[in-house]
C-alpha cells in the first residue's frame, strides 16, 4: 500500500537499465492499478486512514494476513488480480519475475498451478526489516531478498532454507552510490526535515514545538496526505517553514539535511541510511514499520520519538546538544551500515538468473 514498494521495483528497473542497456528490458507494474483502479485507491486510502489515525486497527490486520490460511482464504476475491498477472505475464514473456509486495507469491503459485509454461524464476524483494509478515515469504519462489542479516534470520528461523534467502541489501536508488551528505551545521543552524504521521492535530502540535527552537530551519513534507498539508498552510505554521507536498526530490532533501523526523516506513528508513541523516521516528506505525524502528534503534541511527509531541522537541535538543554530540554518534553508526550499491548487486543477481 505505501510508495515503498514501488520505490523499490523502480531502483531496480533504474539499475538494470543502468547496467545492461539495451539488453535489458524491464517493465514495472502495478496489477492492482491495472484491474480495478478504483478499488486500488479505496484501499490506498483505506490504508492510509489506519495506518494515521487508527493504528491499533491495521496492526490487528497485519497479523491476520501472516496468519497461514489467511490469504488463501481470500482467493475467489483475486481471481480479478490473478488473471491480470496472468495476462502481463503470457503478454511481456519475462525470463525472471521479482515482487516488491507479498501477495504475488501467492497469486504466482496460483498461475503456475494451472499454466505449467509461467516457468521464470521468481524472487522476493523483502521491503521490511527485521519484522517480517510470514506473507512475504511463505509460498514457494526461487529465493527471497532482504537488506540486513537481521531480516535473514527471520526466514531462517521459520523455516526458510537458507540457501533461498540472499542478503543483498535495500533497493535503494541508484543516486544514492555517489552521494554526500551534509555536513555539520557550520553555522550553528540545524535542517529538520518532518513528515507528518499521524492525526493532523498531533502533526501541528509536534510542528509548533519545534518552530519553538532558535537554531533550527524545518522543512515539512506531507506527500499525498493532501488534507494535511491545507490544515498546516491554514494555521500559518509553514510561515516559519518551508511547506512541501508530493516530491519525488527526495535523496536531495535528504541530502540538504541534518535529521529526518517521521515515521520508519521500509523504503524511507533505507533511504535516511544511504543518505546517512539521522532518523527520528514521531510516529509509529503496528505491525511491519516496528521492525524498522527496532533496527533503527538496535543500530543507534536514531531514536523513538513517539510518546508525545513536545517528546519530538526534547529528542531534537539532546541529538543537537554540546556541538551535535549525539548527532555525530548517530552518523558514525550510519556510516558503517549504509548499502548505497543494493539495487545494482539486486539487478546483477536477477539478471544473472535471467540468462541462465
Amino acid at each position: 500500500m505505501g510508495e515503498g514498494h514501488n520505490t523499490a521495483a523502480k531502483n531496480i528497473r533504474n539499475a538494470i537499465l543502468t547496467q545492461f542497456g539495451s539488453n535489458a528490458e524491464v517493465l514495472v507494474v502495478d496489477p492492482y492499478t491495472r484491474t480495478n483502479p478504483l478499488v486500488n485507491s479505496l484501499m490506498q486510502q483505506g490504508y492510509s486512514l489506519a495506518i494515521n489515525n487508527y493504528p491499533r486497527v491495521w496492526k490487528l490486520v497485519f497479523e491476520m494476513l501472516s496468519k497461514p490460511g489467511m490469504i488463501e482464504g481470500m482467493g475467489p476475491l483475486l481471481t480479478q488480480l490473478i488473471n491480470a498477472v496472468h495476462s502481463l505475464v503470457q503478454e511481456f514473456k519475462p525470463h525472471v519475475i521479482a515482487s516488491t509486495y507479498p501477495v504475488f507469491g501467492y497469486i504466482l503459485v496460483k498461475i503456475r498451478k494451472t499454466d505449467p509454461s509461467v516457468n521464470a524464476p521468481f524472487f522476493t524483494v523483502i521491503t521490511d526489516s527485521t519484522i517480517i509478515n510470514s506473507a512475504w515469504y511463505r509460498y514457494p519462489s526461487d529465493g527471497a531478498i532482504v537488506a540486513d542479516e537481521p531480516s535473514a534470520s527471520v526466514l531462517i528461523n521459520d523455516g526458510v532454507r537458507k540457501d533461498k534467502v540472499h542478503t543483498l541489501g535495500f533497493p535503494v536508488g541508484i543516486e544514492f552510490e555517489e552521494f554526500i551528505p551534509t555536513p555539520p551545521p557550520n553555522d550553528g543552524i540545524w535542517k529538520l526535515l518532518f513528515f507528518p504521521g499521524g492525526t493532523p492535530r498531533r502533526a501541528l502540535e509536534t510542528l509548533h514545538h519545534l518552530s519553538t527552537l532558535p537554531n533550527a530551519k524545518i522543512t515539512i513534507v506531507t506527500g499525498r496526505r493532501q488534507a494535511i498539508h491545507d490544515i498546516i498552510s491554514r494555521a500559518g505554521v509553514h510561515q516559519r517553514c518551508n511547506l512541501i507536498g508530493w516530491t519525488d526530490k527526495m535523496p536531495e532533501l535528504m541530502g540538504s539535511h541534518h535529521i529526518f523526523i517521521g515515521k520508519a516506513g521500509g523504503a524511507t528508513v533505507q533511504e535516511a541510511i544511504a543518505a546517512q541523516i539521522p532518523f527520528v521516528v514521531s510516529h509509529v506505525v503496528p505491525g511491519q514499520e516496528e521492525g524498522n524502528i527496532a533496527l533503527i534503534q538496535q543500530t543507534g541511527i536514531g531514536t523513538l520519538a513517539a510518546a508525545n509531541p513536545d517528546h519530538v522537541l526534547h529528542v531534537i535538543k539532546g541529538a543537537m546538544a554540546n556541538e551535535g554530540a549525539l548527532w555525530r554518534t548517530w552518523r558514525k553508526n550510519l556510516v558503517h551500515l549504509q548499502k548505497p550499491s543494493a539495487s545494482q548487486r539486486i539487478a546483477k543477481f536477477l539478471m544473472e538468473h535471467a540468462m541462465n
